[in-house]
């Protein structure tokens, strides 16, 4: 089943990023996080997937970022820049993954870092560019809606 579910998010993908119906993600939801420590301004937020939080210090990138919302599933891919050190960006992610109850399935640590995570019905890479002057994070999400069942539909 894990092998249906990434040929079609990778399939998803090569439509999303063929832009033939991608979007750009003009309808957003940002859902301030509260903390005993942060005040209003300061608050890390969801933006369209509502169990990935993203860091306050990275700015959304409306321009190179799409989302696809059919019946059988939804897809994003969400560009963030800002200025993060790394190791921390990347335990923020892990952390605040884990507490949105996904399992991190593989890491890896580099110039360029990638992590995967995944849910019953959901799957997420969350990719973290080291550059110069800005740091790139790109997070690509894919959630099967109900009915889409991989097993399901490969058995009629």
């Amino acid at each position: 089943m894990r092998f249906l579910f990434q040929t079609a998010a990778v399939i998803c993908l090569c439509f999303v990023l063929g832009a033939c119906t991608a979007s750009t993600a003009s309808t957003h939801t940002e859902q301030p996080v509260s903390g005993s420590s942060q005040n209003y301004d300061n608050l890390n937020y969801y933006y369209e997937f509502d169990d990935i939080l993203i860091p306050k210090e990275l700015d959304f990138q409306a321009g190179d970022s799409y989302t696809l919302d059919n019946r059988k599933f939804r897809v994003g891919i969400m560009k963030f820049t800002g200025r993060v050190e790394i190791p921390d960006l990347l335990q923020f992610f892990i952390n605040n993954m884990t507490k949105d109850n996904w399992e991190k399935t593989s890491a890896v640590k580099g110039k360029t870092s990638i992590l995967s995570f995944e849910k019953f019905n959901k799957s997420c890479v969350i990719q973290v560019e080291d550059t110069f002057a800005r740091d790139t994070v790109t997070i690509i999400a894919v959630e099967t809606k109900d009915g889409s069942n991989s097993e399901t539909n490969l058995a009629k």
